[in-house]
């Protein structure tokens, strides 16, 4: 659909382009930035119970991201890497290499963690960079304002309001490495309003180093659409809608090469759609009303097709004996062995059953090949009502209800449908108690059809100690409760479109109408809810152009689901543990409206009983953005992240931006130009992972008009 041919001669060449994302750096303030996150109320960052980073838009533009999830590296204690080529993986103060199911994500207030596998797929999020204005993030758990799963943060995604663009735009940006993206953006003021679309898609090939030691299946194709609709119905009441979704392609891994050969490789489709409404009522100016309520879609299919080897083999040949790995005799003796794939190998060459269905396939003659899939669909409905009352000069309550309904259908994870239905309420009380002293007492009860009742409550003290030093004091507790896939597992990875003769005699040659292959794993539903316990001391400070958040934790995290839960490997309890104790620090300084230096740092002392929970611990961390606008044209940054060390691998990156921008009459042309730059060859956390390329790069222009 887009191109990447063409674009240097755009930049060069090109009459367009409107209102700059790239404005000039805002001058030096003194005054705390208004957050919305932590207590679901606006309010100065000084007085929040909670550590927050704020990403704006200038912070986005200046760090030359591509993607999403890469802004997320300026965010102390944050992990944002791709484990597996080309799906990244965001968590705060990361463990294993699935944590991204302890944390919350949120695009404007709306939770887009999947409830089916307790993820959040960042390639599939229904927003491109472009349309963000501001990423909030709270650095400990917030499931007090949130509820479970805002187990060790909160990301809210706060897209660009309408009412505030006008216009339209368009983007083009090609690099190395397939990089084609595109975007198209259109919106316009009506009488009491204002609406906007957007459409873009992004595309690249991956990696060109290799992947677990072969070439890298890596490259992916997304497309999305996203849209908003604000109605000022009068002076008091004001309605939003939104919708839109994602369609993706990416290539796989191939994870069953010992098993077979393929004939078709994996390949994940994904459609994403989601709508949202939303109605804001002012009684006054202390008491606010908000009803928010949506609806998402998740489809995910992966097809692959595989020729399978016949386990008795010792040459490990592809023929009819690979039919046995789908026979019922090999599922009972894997059920009778206790699902222990170890045991089920070696007890089956000794199985009087097993060997006499292994001559029945070898007498079909032909190699057995069949079609297979992982597949889930998740379906969520959620409505909240929200209350603000502030009830005197020293008194606010934020509270509300929230009603939610999950539903997640798979045959490869659940043997059919599974459903979560949960009620919640919540609160936050911010009292005055004397004037440089407010306390924050929070808390969200909740109960859910897997876990029942559960309460999360927090305790926040900020002291201005003098104009401009505050300094805070924040306890909470949190739970992350168990998923569907967690709770309800029921594993069975069909066998379809089989070769011949097996699909004609299925019963006769595999044992069952319905072959499935012999491994199966199922949930006995009795998981706890994780936990999690926190304790910080902070520092925040504004002053001379200067801004600076300091943090002291300690962070105990019990009932842990530590251990897989694959189709290979089930091991179901809730015994892990891990301790975090640590500092971390922000600093911006704008010592002039023309140039901002950003800094980050976290230093994490971790400990665990189980190693899993080890692999993604960084003892130390940190960035470092420099931008510089040079003139009303020419601007300039540069971004630098370390982490030591994910998995014992160290990470590593120096990224480059040049930006030009150029007026002409009412429209404006922007180009720039943008170098990631790899400082070491490390793999990217696990050994096989090693697919980081030196450099890659890419040019992008934009006009609106």
């Amino acid at each position: 659909m887009f191109r990447a041919t063409g674009i240097t001669g755009l930049c060069l060449v090109s009459v367009a382009s409107v209102a700059s994302d790239m404005d000039m750096m805002a001058p030096p303030s003194d005054v705390p930035q208004v957050v919305l996150t932590p207590a679901r109320v606006s309010e100065p960052q000084s007085e929040v119970p909670a550590s927050v980073t704020v990403i704006d838009r200038q912070l986005i533009n200046a760090s030359g991201a591509r993607e999403l999830y890469q802004v997320l590296r300026l965010v102390p204690g944050m992990t944002a890497v791709k484990v597996d080529g080309n799906v990244p993986t965001v968590s705060y103060h990361a463990t294993k290499s699935t944590d991204i199911r302890r944390m919350l994500v949120l695009i404007d207030g709306r939770s887009v963690y999947q409830p089916g596998l307790a993820r959040v797929s960042w390639n599939d999020l229904p927003v491109d960079l472009n349309d963000v204005e501001r990423i909030e993030i709270t650095r400990g758990p917030a499931a007090a304002a949130y509820g479970a799963n805002a187990f060790t943060g909160v990301i809210n995604i706060i897209t660009r309001d309408p009412r505030d663009m006008d216009g339209q735009q368009v983007t083009l940006r090609g690099g190395n490495n397939g990089v084609a993206d595109g975007r198209v953006s259109t919106g316009q003021h009506f009488s009491g309003g204002a609406w906007r679309v957007n459409l873009a898609q992004r595309a690249d090939d991956g990696y060109d180093q290799p992947f677990e030691g072969s070439k890298a299946r890596d490259a992916k194709r997304i497309t999305t659409l996203n849209t908003e609709w604000v109605r000022e119905l009068d002076e008091r009441n004001t309605l939003t809608l939104q919708a839109g979704g994602t369609k993706s392609r990416l290539e796989r891994p191939a994870g069953l090469e010992d098993a077979g050969v393929y004939s078709q490789l994996p390949v994940q489709y994904t459609q994403r759609a989601f709508g949202a409404i939303q109605w804001q009522h002012e009684f006054s100016a202390d008491h606010q009303l908000k009803i928010n309520s949506y609806g998402q879609y998740n489809n995910e299919q992966t097809p692959y097709r595989v020729c399978y080897r016949d386990p008795f083999d010792p040459n490990q040949a592809v023929g009819p004996g690979g039919a046995l790995l789908f026979s019922k005799e090999l599922r009972d003796l894997f059920v009778a062995s206790g699902n222990d794939l170890d045991t089920t190998l070696a007890n089956a060459a000794s199985d009087p059953a097993l060997l006499q269905r292994y001559m029945t396939v070898l007498a079909a003659g032909k190699p057995f090949c069949a079609d297979s899939r992982r597949d889930i669909e998740e379906i969520r409905y959620d409505v909240e009502v929200q209350d603000t009352l502030q009830i005197n000069d020293r008194l606010r309550l934020v509270s509300g209800v929230d009603l939610r309904s999950d539903r997640t259908q798979s045959q490869y994870y659940l043997s059919g449908t599974a459903e979560n239905n949960s009620y919640r309420a919540f609160g936050n009380l911010a009292v005055t108690v004397v004037d440089p002293v407010i306390v924050n007492l929070g808390g969200y009860w909740e109960h859910d059809t897997i876990s029942g009742e559960n309460f999360s409550p927090r305790v926040g003290i900020n002291w201005a100690v003098a104009p401009g030093h505050h300094l805070r004091y924040v306890f909470s507790r949190a739970v992350r409760t168990p998923d569907i896939y967690e709770d309800q597992a029921n594993i069975n990875i069909l066998a379809d479109n089989l070769s011949e003769p097996f699909a004609s005699q299925t019963e006769s040659l595999l044992g069952w109408k319905r072959p499935a292959l012999f491994v199966t794993q199922q949930s006995p539903g009795t998981m706890k809810p994780e936990e999690i316990r926190s304790w910080e001391v902070g520092y925040y400070g504004r002053f001379a152009g200067l801004e600076m958040d300091l943090r002291y934790f300690h962070e105990s995290l019990t009932n842990l689901l530590s251990d897989p839960l694959t189709p290979f490997e089930f091991d179901v309890n809730n015994e892990g543990r891990v301790d975090h104790r640590g500092t971390e620090g922000q600093l911006t300084w704008r010592p002039v409206s023309s140039q901002m230096l950003r800094l980050t740092a976290a230093h994490l002392h971790s400990t665990s009983n189980d190693n899993t929970e080890r692999r993604m611990m960084t003892r130390d961390s940190g960035s470092a953005l420099w931008a510089w606008q040079m003139t009303s044209h020419w601007g300039l940054s540069s971004t630098y992240y370390l982490a030591r060390a994910y998995n014992d691998h160290p990470f590593e990156q120096l990224n480059l931006q040049v930006l030009f921008r150029q007026p002409i009459g009412t429209l404006e042309l922007q180009c720039r130009a943008t170098l990631e730059h790899a400082l070491n060859s490390e793999p990217v956390v696990f050994p096989e992972n090693r697919y980081q390329d030196d450099n890659r790069y890419w040019l992008s222009a934009t006009v609106s008009f």
